[in-house]
């Protein structure tokens, strides 16, 4: 049984990523890492076909070089990050604290992707 759940995690979240691929404010990255841990749960042999996939497998390639990541992947997802952020904040989200929650959780991933070695 939770090797079915994985599987469908893993499906989920290939979609998502490839949804994130036309959608600007849905990010690919964490989906395709997501889904690579899933499948790694399920169906390890997905996990190779997600690496070496044309659109997908860069993300994860650039995700796991020990070099880093490429700085104009840092900025791209720095600047899709903080418009989807502030956007929802600005609009969507009423409560303050709950406002302040996701500054904050937003503020952590940014310094998350800042400190990975930047690959020039």
């Amino acid at each position: 049984m939770l090797k079915i759940l994985y599987q469908v995690g893993g499906s989920i979240s290939i979609g998502l990523a490839m949804t994130g691929l036309f959608l600007p404010v849905l990010p690919t990255t964490p989906f395709v890492l997501l889904a690579i841990f899933l499948f790694g749960k399920s169906q390890p042999e997905k996990v190779n076909e997600i690496i070496h996939h044309p659109k997908l497998g860069p993300f994860v390639q650039d995700y796991l070089d020990p070099q880093g990541i490429p700085m104009k992947s840092k900025i791209k997802a720095l600047i899709v990050l903080w418009m989807s952020i502030l956007i929802s904040v600005i609009f969507f989200i009423p409560l303050i604290a709950i406002k302040i929650l996701i500054l904050s959780i937003a503020s952590m991933v940014s310094v998350y992707i800042l400190s990975r070695p930047t690959k020039i």
